[in-house]
């Protein structure tokens, strides 16, 4: 779809030099639906790896081969459609998007199966992905602006937040997830606050687009029949 693409995150300048070197170098017979299928098999990875760390941490090197898998595929899908001319913008949105829902919420749910993370954390973390990708969409509709990161955070840096705390949960042992802070599990104490804290300025930015787009578009005043004239309830057009 043509719209604005605004990519801000921590890397996304060194992220966009890597991905343009390595477009060039993929064989003819990579296609952009391969990729996808990429990324998304690397999620499915992910989450067998966070299961299979429930009995023995080895299972990590899963999570983090499927994690850049899932990078792999998912960033150059759209990238390889642009570099050779061959983009299909409504078919590639939704083949896409669709593509990073069911991805994000394989690792999400995955992490939340490991002895790293707990479900109900997982489950805060998911809703707030969701919550903030049905923004993104609604801005691409309201004003054709893809934001693809927030607050210096897009889909890479989680890649590299989850695989950075999984790798430190596993050197730290089962207290991390496991410690209580006044009788509540301290890991999601503290992701329920991170949540509740993301929520809040979420609404805070709906609120701010809400009021611009307010002022973009306001209230028109109806146009006035001329005196006398009467509708025809059928046709709309005035009678004699």
């Amino acid at each position: 779809m043509a719209c604005l693409r605004i990519n801000d995150s921590f890397l996304a300048g060194a992220e966009r030099r890597l991905l343009a070197r390595l477009v060039r170098r993929l064989p003819a017979t990579a296609t952009p639906d391969l990729l996808t299928a990429v990324g998304v098999a690397g999620a499915f990875l992910v989450a067998v790896g966070f299961v299979a760390c429930r009995w023995s941490n080895l299972g990590l090197i899963l999570v983090i081969a499927g994690l850049f898998l899932n990078w792999f595929g998912d960033s150059l899908d759209g990238t390889l459609a642009r570099h050779r001319q061959i983009e299909r913008p409504h078919y590639g949105y939704f083949i896409d998007h669709s593509a990073d829902l069911i991805a994000q919420t394989l690792i999400v749910v995955g992490l939340g199966l490991s002895p790293f993370f707990t479900i109900p954390s997982a489950l805060m973390v998911l809703s707030l992905y969701l919550l903030m990708s049905s923004y993104t969409y609604l801005r691409v509709v309201t004003e054709s602006v893809h934001r693809l990161s927030y607050g210096g955070m897009g889909a890479t840096e989680f890649r590299i937040l989850v695989g950075t705390w999984s790798l430190v949960a596993a050197a730290c042992g089962p207290r991390v997830a496991g410690a209580e802070v006044y009788g509540l599990n301290g890991l999601d104490l503290a992701i329920g606050l991170l949540s509740a804290a993301t929520f809040l300025s979420f609404v805070g930015v709906v609120r701010n687009d809400l009021s611009r787009l307010r002022r973009l578009e306001p209230i028109r005043e109806p146009i006035a029949s001329a005196p006398g004239a009467a509708l025809d309830g059928n046709l709309g057009q005035p009678l004699a």
